[in-house]
């Protein structure tokens, strides 16, 4: 639509409303005030007031803000449609718009201006480095967070963003939040904070060759059944578990860099003597002194139980006599080769190969009543929501300890175990944490791998205090000791 120019408007060439309106937007004092002005019209306009003088483009009709006006579905109420939609004009501008073009409807947009403070930029000094927001003052602190989210790269799950006036930590804003930012106090130049939630990613301070009791410290705190209820549970009866539930708790606060876990270990040098003191112990045998102990206080550890049957085969009458025995993990042998490769499942394979008993431990069969030198078989016979193999590194002589470098190739993503149960039912496991050993017997350090327990799934590298992401096709390799898999959902649990 066009309008005819009225004789006022004829005195007023379309460079001169360019130049008036360039003007007005260069010498505004009012910068917080703004009024919207629908995209599709001020784009006519734009047209016209560029027309080379003796033709081109006709002169709009009057503003329109129609297309760029909805309902907000949550606030109930007219709101504006997305930014790409319209344009942004001064007070002044608007004003001059108006009285030359009429139309309308006005939408009037105050802007609040904060300064955003990132708690993850903090050095030690309580400085942190300061970026702009604007928002209009009825923006709802959704959009406030969905803006800093987007600006910061962080998630929502994972943003909280505080009232930091006179740069003093104040109330937590509500992310889900219909209320205006003038609503809930908020004034324009003040400052607000962001805390990225980074819950799991605390290290653990070496007390002095203690890592071994880190890394398995780690994957235990990256165990989801385990974490969750150390987490909720604060009731714990021993003192070895109400240690460990205010250890695992400190480990998962927000914002933490790093634990001294003395008061832990202190606690565990009670339950498990042999570990007193600072020295170099397996943190193998760290795992299953700790597993012990919390059996004491706890049913949860029985995550990790599950059970072999044992086979006593008569090698003259064929008579099988058989036993069921737990374990907390499965210690699969290695061959002493350190150049040759080989896979997980044919380290299971050996462990469970049928072998003679030694000519000193000769069965007394039932049926022929001699004494024979029967073959022994394992089985998988009941596997546990939380399964742990320990790759024996360690090789133990007369003389000397030797250790193993032999590279096992793992799965990551899927360990299927059905054709090791007798019953044949569906067994799929997925890797979430690792134990690992560098270097020898005497300068040998533990460190671990775990996988965070939410949507994202990242791989840390848990090396005592320092944490740092991993790839995840850097998990398997030679310094692999303890592999910790979890039962995938829909996996049944109870084979017995």
């Amino acid at each position: 639509m066009t309008i005819p120019p009225t004789n006022e408007n004829a005195s007023r060439l379309p460079h001169e409303e360019q130049r008036i309106v360039s003007e007005l937007s260069t010498n505004s004092n009012e910068p917080d005030s703004f009024f919207a002005v629908s995209k599709m019209w001020y784009a006519s306009w734009r047209k016209y007031v560029n027309t080379p003088l003796g033709g081109g483009a006709p002169r709009p009709g009057p503003i329109d803000n129609s297309d760029i006006i909805e309902t907000d579905p949550y606030l109930g109420r007219p709101s504006l449609a997305k930014e790409k939609a319209y344009v942004l004009v001064t007070q002044l501008v608007w004003k001059t718009l108006l009285e030359w073009y009429s139309g309308g409807p006005p939408i009037p947009r105050t802007f609040i201006y904060l300064y955003l403070s990132d708690s993850r930029d903090n050095d030690g000094d309580d400085h942190n480095e300061v970026s702009d927001i604007r928002l209009p003052k009825e923006a709802s602190i959704r959009e406030l967070y969905d803006m800093v989210c987007a600006k910061t790269v962080v998630s929502l799950e994972k943003a909280h963003i505080r009232d930091y006036y006179d740069m003093r930590k104040g109330q937590f804003l509500d992310p889900l939040s219909n209320k205006s930012l003038e609503e809930v106090g908020l004034v324009t130049n003040q400052d607000i904070l962001l805390e990225v939630d980074e819950r799991g990613l605390a290290g653990l301070v070496n007390l002095g060759n203690t890592c071994y009791m880190n890394s398995a410290i780690q994957c235990l705190a990256h165990t989801p059944p385990i974490a969750e209820y150390f987490l909720r549970n604060y009731t714990h009866q021993g003192e070895l578990a109400k240690a460990f539930g205010k250890l695992l708790t400190e480990l998962w606060s927000s914002g933490t860099n790093y634990v001294v876990p003395s008061v832990f270990k202190t606690k565990v040098d009670n339950a498990a003597p042999q570990f007193t003191g600072h020295y170099q112990h397996d943190s193998h045998e760290l795992l299953l002194a700790l597993l012990t102990g919390l059996h004491q206080d706890s049913d949860i550890v029985n995550v990790f139980q599950g059970q072999c049957k044992s086979s006593l085969v008569c090698p003259v009458c064929g008579e099988t006599a058989n036993t069921y025995e737990p374990f907390t993990s499965l210690s699969l042998p290695l061959p002493s080769t350190p150049t040759r490769s080989i896979s997980l499942l044919s380290c299971l394979d050996e462990y469970l190969a049928q072998e003679p008993l030694g000519p000193d431990n000769m069965w007394l069969c039932p049926q022929c009543k001699e004494q024979r030198q029967a073959n022994k078989k394992l089985d998988l016979w009941k596997l546990p929501e939380i399964l742990v193999f320990q790759l024996k590194r360690f090789k133990t002589s007369k003389y000397f300890v030797k250790k193993i470098d032999t590279f096992v190739d793992f799965p990551v993503d899927e360990l299927d175990l059905s054709k090791y149960v007798e019953k044949g039912e569906s067994c799929l496991y997925e890797l979430y944490a690792v134990s690992n050993h560098d270097g020898g017997i005497g300068l040998g350090h533990y460190t671990a791998y775990a996988k965070m327990i939410d949507d994202d799934n990242e791989w840390y590298c848990y090396d005592d205090s320092l944490v740092s992401p991993v790839h995840e096709s850097e998990i398997v390799s030679s310094a692999a000791y303890l592999l910790f898999y979890r039962k995938r959902v829909g996996s049944d649990m109870d084979l017995s």
